[in-house]
């Protein structure tokens, strides 16, 4: 049932009795999110003060303009690294739905969600025509067993709690959810 290399990483953590009934990746594209209107204005503030005042801090001779280069570090993460982290995760992101689990892997880590556990999802359609799924509070697994609690991931803030997001099929996606036994 394996098409390629990628969906590989969940044999060694699947139960005996699993199956797989869907595998993808998310739809490269899409990195903007709802929360980005917010965010961009509020991102290029940020920077634009940060710079500013180091430039300002750093001519008016001392160290205290080293005390601001932390400060553009995070602006300039907010206004460009945030992009090219939320592309990096959506190139390097794998799904895998069975019978027991859905596997998530995001760049090199894993985790998993129980159909024991199953918490409510949400199903949202995108402008592009794909689609995102958004579990609500729940705990996730990851492959060492640690168990965390991740919040709910919404259209607002997709990067928060456990997602499946972009998806072509999202109808498939659905499906194999419902197969799901506990």
């Amino acid at each position: 049932m394996y098409e390629s290399e990628e969906y590989l990483f969940c044999r060694n953590l699947m139960a005996p009795e699993e199956h797989i009934l869907w595998h993808g990746k998310p739809e490269p594209g899409r990195i903007f999110t709802g929360q980005d209107v917010f965010m961009i204005p509020f991102s290029l503030l940020w920077c634009g003060f940060a710079i500013f005042w180091t430039v300002g801090a750093s001519s008016a001779g001392g160290f205290f303009g080293l005390f601001g280069i932390p400060f553009v570090l995070v602006g300039l993460y907010m206004v460009f690294g945030r992009f090219i982290h939320r592309a990096y995760l959506q190139k390097n992101s794998y799904y895998v739905i069975t019978n027991k689990r859905i596997y998530r892997r995001r760049g090199k880590k894993i985790d998993f969600l129980s159909a024991a556990s199953m918490p409510p999802y949400q199903c949202v359609i995108h402008k592009n025509g794909c689609g995102s799924i958004y579990f609500q509070d729940m705990t996730v697994y990851s492959r060492r067993g640690y168990r965390t609690t991740v919040g709910y991931g919404n259209a607002m803030s997709p990067s928060q709690g456990f997602t499946l997001d972009n998806l072509s099929d999202i109808g498939k996606v659905q499906q194999a959810i419902e197969q799901m036994q506990p």
